[in-house]
This record gives structure tokens, C-alpha cells and sequence, in this order.
């Protein structure tokens, strides 16, 4: 059997334990959690990417996320609700919420240190005139 899609799960074709729902996200429980309360919340309009929604879209998610993650801080009880937009394996808008009561609940993005000329190559492509259009 293949996994449901979050386009499965948005349309109600995969069941999950929904924990919030506007016109515009679903939010449920990770069947997969990286703690206990972990909740994912996703658009109900398939786009690829996160970055890739609209200005209003974009703003109406982290919106919603707020909504939930005080919700789950709040009825837990947590410290923190750690975010994470990972965006790659799932080809489908969504947010990570995770619930933590200390550091190192959720896997880190520490890596090596790169040389300092690397940083300085890497700063320099951000600030050169069309920037924004680069691709990492």
C-alpha cells in the first residue's frame, strides 16, 4: 500500500486526527510524530513549496500555525512549539509543529563550520544585484 498523499489527507480520502481546520489549512497529528503531539499542518490548496504560496497565502498560513502552535503549548503543556518547513520528501505546502520542554528534541541544523573564505564566496552571491533570483 502507498502512503497517502497530503492531498489524500486534505480531501479526506486518508483518516487523521484533525486538531484545526479554516477554509484555507488543515492541522493533524503526525502519524509519524517526532514527539508526542507533534502536528502538521498543511494548505488545503496543493502547492508545491512553502515559498512558493502567494504573499496573502504565505501570511494566511503562519497565521493559522500561530493559531495552533498556542493551542498545543497551551493544552499539553509544553515550554515551546519548535517549528520546522523541511518542504522536499512531501511535494506539498506544509509546517512542522513540535512540541519540546528542553534543547535537542528536535534534530538540529548545526553542521560543520565552513572555511571562512566559503562564507564570504557564499555572503557575496546574496548581496550581488539579482540576488533574489539565485538558486542555492
Amino acid at each position: 500500500m502507498t502512503a497517502p498523499t497530503f492531498a489524500d489527507i486534505v480531501a479526506r480520502r486518508h483518516p487523521v486526527h484533525v486538531v484545526a481546520e479554516d477554509d484555507r489549512h488543515l492541522a493533524w497529528l503526525a502519524e509519524r510524530p517526532a514527539r508526542e503531539g507533534h502536528v502538521i499542518v498543511a494548505t488545503k490548496q496543493v502547492v508545491d513549496a512553502v515559498f512558493d504560496l502567494d504573499a496573502d497565502a504565505h501570511a494566511a498560513l503562519w497565521s493559522f500555525c500561530r493559531g495552533v502552535a498556542r493551542t498545543v503549548r497551551e493544552r499539553l503543556p509544553c515550554q515551546r512549539v519548535c517549528v520546522s518547513v523541511i518542504g522536499w520528501v512531501v511535494r506539498h505546502a506544509h509546517v512542522h509543529l513540535v512540541p519540546t520542554d528542553a534543547p535537542g528534541q528536535v534534530p538540529g541544523l548545526d553542521g560543520p563550520p565552513p572555511p571562512p573564505e566559503r562564507m564570504a564566496a557564499l555572503a557575496a552571491r546574496f548581496s550581488a544585484p539579482g540576488s533574489t533570483d539565485a538558486r542555492c
